[in-house]
């Protein structure tokens, strides 16, 4: 069994759509300390690149989990561990905890994942506020990704991945649909249908997408089950960790014998829709819809930084964002001898204020934004020096949160000399 097919379980995992992601606490378990529970392999100090000399940075111990940030020293002792966050047969190594929560059924504001994508050494911590919500700024200073500090683990190796024997799931036809409706597609255990490999709807698959259906099958990695809506079925997921960019939903529909799929890669939305005419989707998969990356975004890491002409001035450095559901551009421009920052979004958002978060590989910029046009679409705030700063500095791409929410990313390639060439009216490098 493959390591990516281990992932395919009886559970949602990290679903595509904000509003589910990581809001079950029903299989969340409390925990005070480690204690003798066999974690000691996550044992360590972490922090961004691995540099414990600089903040953020986490240690967990067999008390618990120590974080530092701000100039803050925060130790929790009691948290909640997602046991069955992957599925109860889920094999892999990577953990779920929720590190603040504030009662039985209330998680906290973060969602850490400890050997984050399969990867030992590695955590990454991401928001589980509600849509909109503003972190606590101590909680906002925390996330991003974290990797294991020379010298300071356990040296206790992860468990080992053990394989299972497959079991041929049921193929899906056209006239059995109705029967197989609340069950995962997969091949380890009896219950389980094939979506894949066999069948009239996997044929039917295999000719909508041809080569694409190797992505299909790593994007529905994490998945759902198959549901139903009069003579629609239809099934969504995404790959591991990957909700929001790498992401897949296929609608089957039993009357026109048509299958309609819709793939994300990289957070940019393909439909593969049949020759008589996109199928109507359900409440959920539209849901899925309004909350990811649409079919204009453009694909991770995104284009380089480019000087935009503007008339009668400097020109701009503008960049399109990309895997962002609401971002369409950045720019960064001279005005009255000052430098600022600019936001186009796709869709207007509510309001007079925003807080745009610039995370450079753990290094937090928040820049107030203030609406500029009437419909909400376009906004505008100061450039500061920190902010200026890592734009010259950094390589890795810069992602985006609009008040703590994850909005996509944008490259960092050109930056440095687009910048520069854009504020040297306003600003002395």
């Amino acid at each position: 069994m493959s390591l990516t097919k281990s992932y395919r379980r009886n559970m949602f995992g990290i679903a595509a759509i904000a509003s589910i992601v990581i809001s079950a606490p029903a299989s969340a378990v409390s925990m005070n300390g480690f204690g003798d529970g066999g974690f000691e392999y996550i044992f360590g100090s972490y922090a961004p690149g691995g540099d414990c000399s600089r903040e953020p940075r986490m240690t967990i111990d067999a008390a618990g989990m120590t974080f530092r940030a701000n100039g803050r020293t925060l130790q929790v002792t009691r948290f909640e561990y997602a046991a069955s966050f992957f599925g109860m047969a889920y094999e892999g190594i990577t953990l779920a905890f929720y590190p603040f929560p504030r009662g039985e059924y209330e998680m906290g504001d973060l969602f850490m994942l400890v050997n984050d994508d399969e990867r030992a050494g590695t955590i990454r911590i991401e928001s589980n506020a509600e849509q909109g919500k503003r972190l606590d700024p101590f909680h906002a200073a925390l996330l991003g990704s974290y990797s294991l500090c020379a010298g300071t683990g356990s040296g206790v190796a992860p468990p080992q991945v053990t394989d299972a024997e497959p079991v041929p799931g049921v193929p899906l036809d056209w006239n059995n649909l109705r029967s197989q409706v609340g069950r995962y597609p997969g091949s380890y255990s009896e219950d389980n249908i094939d979506l894949f490999d066999k069948g009239e709807v996997a044929a039917a698959l295999r000719a909508l997408l041809g080569a694409k259906m190797e992505v299909l099958e790593v994007n529905l990695s994490t998945v759902g089950p198959l549901e139903r809506q009069g003579n629609l079925y239809y099934i969504y997921g995404n790959a591991p960790h990957r909700g929001g960019e790498d992401q897949a939903y296929v609608l089957i529909d039993s009357a026109k014998r048509a299958v309609q799929v819709g793939l994300w890669e990289q957070g940019k939305l393909t439909v593969y829709a049949p020759a008589s005419g996109r199928l109507a989707v359900p409440p959920d998969i539209q849901t899925m819809l309004n909350n990811s990356p649409g079919e204009s975004a453009v694909a991770a890491p995104g284009t380089p930084w480019e000087l935009l002409p503007i008339q009668g001035r400097a020109p701009a450095a503008y960049v399109e964002a990309a895997a962002s559901t609401s971002i369409t551009s950045l720019s960064i421009y001279c005005e009255n001898g000052r430098p600022y920052a600019a936001m186009l979004l796709g869709r207007g958002a509510a309001g007079a204020r925003v807080t745009l978060t610039w995370n450079f590989a753990g290094r937090l910029v928040d820049i107030p934004m203030q609406r500029a046009n009437n419909d909400g679409t376009y906004w505008v705030g100061a450039a500061n020096t920190q902010l200026l700063q890592q734009l010259m500095a950094q390589s890795d791409p810069v992602l985006f949160r609009i008040d703590g929410r994850m909005e996509g990313q944008a490259s960092l390639a050109g930056a440095p000399t687009v910048v520069r060439t854009a504020l040297q009216q306003c600003v002395r490098f």
